[in-house]
């Protein structure tokens, strides 16, 4: 039929990049260039490599059906699974042991390697007069997993009885909508006091009441040599000292207020303070950017940029998961939450956007064996054109 548009042919460089295990094996192998191997992997009577242990820990986040280690050693005696992700069947005990012993900076550089290539997706969504900021541009922000009772290292609280928590901690691209660092730490960590051990200069981060409680992390970021963009909590003392003539573009976006005022009552200090208004209430957000370098208006759409991490958090848990925890140990945990952050950035790279409910259906059917690679395929370009 004329005008008809000829059906473009699959080939193999485009089906083998859903090799999702294929591509996370070559890239620790470049990633463990970069390191010595720890010492117990150069014994020769040892079968099984770094590689080996995380492969098969990210095969056992894709699939459903495993729930346990136990479940995912059983699944290392498969055929296909021990010739297409861990080489041979491993034991218990030594998948237990690997843990202790594993490099887990291998995982992180791997994770930073993938964070720091750039992806066809940049900048959807965003206000482009923010594009300057794309690089420096991260919310600061952290989620919560329930952890067994049993993992004492994860005790977070006595509120209903014995509660173990675990909290992952992530710097956020907004210009990339996706995680660039990340801390695993039992949940009764401050997470101000976590942002203070990942200060670089020349970030400007973006967080909520939380940070801005802590009238000297404003001062410490500035040291650090910091930008910055928190929320104050509503009951916030401060006086205003300067109140500057909002724009048309100020107004529309609901600002209500724009200068400087004393914040703090015991040892107040100079800040630039906006008042938005929102559906819900006011904002009460501080920066240390002048109104020059950013406009009320761009402040206030910045902040409410700030809730594509929540949707990120939301998409990583109920879709990619960590529904159960392969391992118990401190160390364990976080293999596993690394292994699922790299999974989230292979799919993101692959896909152009995090991928749907039906497209991670697929993907474990693929990987369960039921679906081809021309069916997966097929399922994840549909999705993107849907999109």
């Amino acid at each position: 039929m004329a005008g008809r548009r000829k059906k473009e042919q699959l080939n193999e460089a485009q089906l083998s990049r859903w090799r999702l295990i294929e591509e996370f094996e070559q890239r620790l192998e470049r990633a463990r260039g970069a390191g010595a191997e720890p010492e117990t992997f150069s014994d020769p009577r040892r079968r099984l490599g770094q590689k080996n242990y995380l492969s098969l820990l990210l095969f056992g986040l894709f699939n459903p059906v495993v729930d346990s280690m136990r479940g995912l050693c059983a699944a290392s005696r498969m055929g296909r699974v021990a010739e297409e992700v861990c080489s041979s069947p491993v034991s218990l005990g030594s998948f237990s042991e690997a843990q202790a012993v594993i490099d887990s900076g291998l995982l992180q550089r791997v994770f930073a390697e993938l964070a720091a290539e750039q992806t066809n997706h940049e900048g959807r969504g965003m206000d482009q007069r923010l594009k300057p900021y794309r690089q420096e541009l991260l919310v600061v922000d952290s989620t919560l997993w329930r952890a067994l009772p049993r993992m004492a290292w994860a005790l977070w609280r006595y509120q209903h009885g014995r509660e173990s928590a675990l909290r992952l901690q992530i710097k956020f691209n907004l210009w990339q909508d996706q995680p660039v660092e990340a801390l695993v730490s039992s949940a009764r960590r401050c997470e101000r006091e976590l942002l203070r051990r990942q200060l670089k200069a020349g970030e400007f981060y973006v967080g909520d009441r939380y940070y801005g409680e802590d009238y000297a992390l404003f001062s410490e970021l500035e040291q650090a040599g910091c930008s910055y963009l928190l929320r104050l909590r509503q009951e916030a003392s401060f006086e205003p000292v300067e109140r500057w003539a909002l724009s048309a573009a100020d107004q529309a976006a609901r600002v209500t207020f724009d200068g400087m005022v004393r914040l703090g009552a015991k040892k107040p200090s100079l800040i630039r303070l906006l008042r938005v208004q929102t559906e819900t209430g006011e904002l009460l957000l501080v920066t240390n950017k002048s109104r020059q370098e950013l406009s009320a208006e761009l402040v206030a759409e910045l902040y409410r940029s700030r809730w594509r991490v929540e949707l990120f958090f939301k998409w990583f848990k109920c879709i990619l998961g960590c529904r159960h925890w392969l391992a118990e140990s401190e160390r364990g945990v976080a293999l596993q939450v690394y292994c699922a952050l790299i999974a989230a950035l292979l799919l993101l790279r692959h896909n152009g956007r995090r991928p749907g409910k039906r497209a991670m259906e697929m993907i474990r059917f693929y990987l369960l064996g039921y679906a081809t690679l021309d069916e997966l395929s097929a399922s994840l370009a549909l999705e993107q054109k849907a999109a």
